[in-house]
Protein backbone atom coordinates (compact mmCIF):
# COMPACT_ATOMS: atom_id res chain seq x y z
CA UNK A 1 0.00 0.00 0.00
CA UNK A 2 3.11 2.30 0.66
CA UNK A 3 4.79 2.03 -2.76
CA UNK A 4 1.10 2.60 -4.08
CA UNK A 5 0.94 6.00 -2.32
CA UNK A 6 4.45 6.98 -3.55
CA UNK A 7 3.43 6.77 -6.66
CA UNK A 8 0.13 8.26 -7.08
CA UNK A 9 1.94 10.55 -5.13
CA UNK A 10 4.64 10.81 -7.66
CA UNK A 11 2.47 10.87 -10.79
CA UNK A 12 0.78 14.06 -9.41
CA UNK A 13 3.92 15.92 -8.49
CA UNK A 14 5.20 14.87 -12.22
CA UNK A 15 1.35 15.78 -14.11
CA UNK A 16 1.93 19.54 -11.33
CA UNK A 17 5.36 20.05 -13.37
CA UNK A 18 4.00 18.69 -16.83
CA UNK A 19 1.67 21.31 -16.36
CA UNK A 20 3.51 24.40 -15.05
CA UNK A 21 5.93 23.73 -17.94
CA UNK A 22 3.57 23.97 -20.16
CA UNK A 23 2.14 27.15 -18.67
CA UNK A 24 5.39 28.88 -19.18
CA UNK A 25 5.11 27.93 -22.66
CA UNK A 26 3.59 30.21 -25.18
CA UNK A 27 -0.01 29.96 -26.58
CA UNK A 28 0.53 31.33 -30.15
CA UNK A 29 3.24 29.44 -32.54
CA UNK A 30 4.06 30.26 -35.49
CA UNK A 31 6.83 27.97 -37.87
CA UNK A 32 7.52 26.96 -41.31
CA UNK A 33 8.82 24.02 -43.14
CA UNK A 34 9.78 23.97 -46.75
CA UNK A 35 10.92 21.48 -49.45
CA UNK A 36 12.01 21.62 -53.05
CA UNK A 37 10.50 19.63 -55.42
CA UNK A 38 11.22 18.50 -59.22
CA UNK A 39 8.05 18.76 -60.04
CA UNK A 40 6.55 21.64 -61.92
CA UNK A 41 4.35 24.26 -60.07
CA UNK A 42 1.23 23.34 -62.02
CA UNK A 43 1.42 20.02 -60.98
CA UNK A 44 2.27 20.49 -57.05
CA UNK A 45 -0.71 22.78 -57.07
CA UNK A 46 -2.88 20.60 -58.54
CA UNK A 47 -2.75 17.65 -55.58
CA UNK A 48 -2.22 19.94 -53.13
CA UNK A 49 -5.68 21.81 -54.23
CA UNK A 50 -7.47 19.15 -54.45
CA UNK A 51 -8.38 18.30 -50.49
CA UNK A 52 -10.84 15.32 -51.65
CA UNK A 53 -7.72 13.61 -53.12
CA UNK A 54 -5.09 13.73 -49.59
CA UNK A 55 -5.90 10.03 -48.42
CA UNK A 56 -4.99 8.90 -50.84
CA UNK A 57 -1.37 10.20 -50.98
CA UNK A 58 -1.16 10.71 -47.49
CA UNK A 59 -1.73 7.98 -44.84
CA UNK A 60 -2.34 10.42 -41.78
CA UNK A 61 -5.48 11.33 -43.42
CA UNK A 62 -8.32 9.08 -43.39
CA UNK A 63 -11.02 10.98 -45.07
CA UNK A 64 -11.28 14.62 -46.33
CA UNK A 65 -14.41 16.13 -47.76
CA UNK A 66 -16.58 19.09 -48.77
CA UNK A 67 -18.67 20.63 -46.11
CA UNK A 68 -21.00 23.62 -46.28
CA UNK A 69 -19.47 26.81 -47.35
CA UNK A 70 -18.94 29.15 -44.86
CA UNK A 71 -18.52 33.11 -45.60
CA UNK A 72 -18.92 31.71 -49.30
CA UNK A 73 -15.49 29.91 -48.80
CA UNK A 74 -15.00 26.67 -48.70
CA UNK A 75 -14.94 24.15 -46.26
CA UNK A 76 -13.14 20.50 -45.97
CA UNK A 77 -13.84 18.47 -43.58
CA UNK A 78 -10.93 15.94 -42.45
CA UNK A 79 -9.79 13.33 -40.54
CA UNK A 80 -6.25 13.53 -39.94
CA UNK A 81 -4.49 11.70 -36.79
CA UNK A 82 -7.09 10.58 -35.56
CA UNK A 83 -8.87 14.11 -35.01
CA UNK A 84 -11.59 15.51 -37.35
CA UNK A 85 -11.36 19.42 -38.16
CA UNK A 86 -13.12 21.79 -40.53
CA UNK A 87 -10.96 23.85 -42.51
CA UNK A 88 -11.81 27.13 -44.26
CA UNK A 89 -10.18 28.35 -47.33
CA UNK A 90 -9.10 31.86 -46.60
CA UNK A 91 -7.21 32.71 -49.81
CA UNK A 92 -6.78 30.70 -53.17
CA UNK A 93 -4.56 32.16 -54.98
CA UNK A 94 -3.79 29.58 -58.15
CA UNK A 95 -0.94 28.71 -58.32
CA UNK A 96 1.22 30.14 -55.38
CA UNK A 97 -0.64 30.26 -52.23
CA UNK A 98 -3.76 28.70 -50.54
CA UNK A 99 -4.77 29.81 -46.79
CA UNK A 100 -6.42 27.49 -44.56
CA UNK A 101 -8.16 28.26 -41.40
CA UNK A 102 -9.15 25.59 -38.82
CA UNK A 103 -12.90 26.26 -37.87
CA UNK A 104 -12.98 26.97 -33.95
CA UNK A 105 -15.38 28.12 -31.36
CA UNK A 106 -14.87 29.55 -27.62
CA UNK A 107 -14.50 25.39 -26.68
CA UNK A 108 -11.65 24.51 -28.87
CA UNK A 109 -8.64 23.72 -27.61
CA UNK A 110 -6.99 24.29 -30.66
CA UNK A 111 -6.71 26.52 -34.05
CA UNK A 112 -4.71 27.77 -36.45
CA UNK A 113 -4.04 29.00 -40.26
CA UNK A 114 -1.79 26.84 -42.84
CA UNK A 115 -0.29 28.98 -45.72
CA UNK A 116 1.05 26.98 -48.16
CA UNK A 117 3.55 28.68 -50.91
CA UNK A 118 4.47 27.77 -54.13
CA UNK A 119 7.44 29.24 -56.07
CA UNK A 120 8.96 28.01 -59.19
CA UNK A 121 12.45 26.98 -58.51
CA UNK A 122 15.18 26.21 -60.48
CA UNK A 123 13.81 22.66 -61.98
CA UNK A 124 11.07 22.47 -59.93
CA UNK A 125 8.85 23.93 -57.21
CA UNK A 126 9.84 24.84 -53.55
CA UNK A 127 6.88 24.77 -51.47
CA UNK A 128 6.53 26.46 -47.94
CA UNK A 129 3.57 25.58 -45.35
CA UNK A 130 3.58 28.07 -42.51
CA UNK A 131 1.38 27.73 -39.17
CA UNK A 132 0.37 30.04 -37.16
CA UNK A 133 -1.70 28.59 -34.86
CA UNK A 134 -3.01 28.74 -30.70
CA UNK A 135 -3.24 25.96 -28.14
CA UNK A 136 -4.85 26.55 -24.99
CA UNK A 137 -4.09 23.41 -22.57
CA UNK A 138 -1.22 23.63 -20.73
CA UNK A 139 -0.42 19.98 -21.34
CA UNK A 140 -1.24 19.97 -25.44
CA UNK A 141 1.53 22.71 -25.63
CA UNK A 142 3.97 20.36 -23.73
CA UNK A 143 2.72 17.72 -25.85
CA UNK A 144 3.28 19.41 -29.06
CA UNK A 145 6.75 20.61 -27.82
CA UNK A 146 7.93 16.94 -27.28
CA UNK A 147 6.42 15.42 -30.63
CA UNK A 148 8.01 18.63 -32.75
CA UNK A 149 6.69 21.85 -33.48
CA UNK A 150 6.79 20.88 -36.93
CA UNK A 151 5.80 17.09 -37.42
CA UNK A 152 2.01 17.87 -39.08
CA UNK A 153 3.91 19.97 -41.74
CA UNK A 154 6.59 18.06 -42.35
CA UNK A 155 4.65 14.72 -42.83
CA UNK A 156 2.37 16.28 -45.23
CA UNK A 157 5.54 17.58 -47.27
CA UNK A 158 6.86 14.41 -46.73
CA UNK A 159 4.06 12.55 -48.22
CA UNK A 160 4.09 15.07 -50.99
CA UNK A 161 7.59 14.40 -51.82
CA UNK A 162 6.67 10.77 -52.09
CA UNK A 163 3.53 11.57 -54.08
CA UNK A 164 5.78 12.82 -56.86
CA UNK A 165 8.40 10.01 -56.43
CA UNK A 166 10.96 12.00 -54.40
CA UNK A 167 12.24 11.57 -50.83
CA UNK A 168 12.34 14.74 -49.36
CA UNK A 169 13.78 16.38 -45.67
CA UNK A 170 11.88 19.61 -44.68
CA UNK A 171 13.66 22.28 -43.92
CA UNK A 172 12.91 24.35 -40.91
CA UNK A 173 12.92 27.92 -41.84
CA UNK A 174 13.04 30.61 -38.76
Amino acid sequence: MRFLKRVVILLVVLACAVYAVGMTMPREHSVTSRVQLTAPRDSVWAVLRNFGDYPKWDTDFKSSVRGESRNSHEVWVQDAGGMTMSLEFKEVRAPARLVTEVITDEKSSWGGVWTYELATSGAGTEVTITEDGWIKPPLFRVMMKMMGTHATMDGVLKHLGAKFGEQVTPEHVK
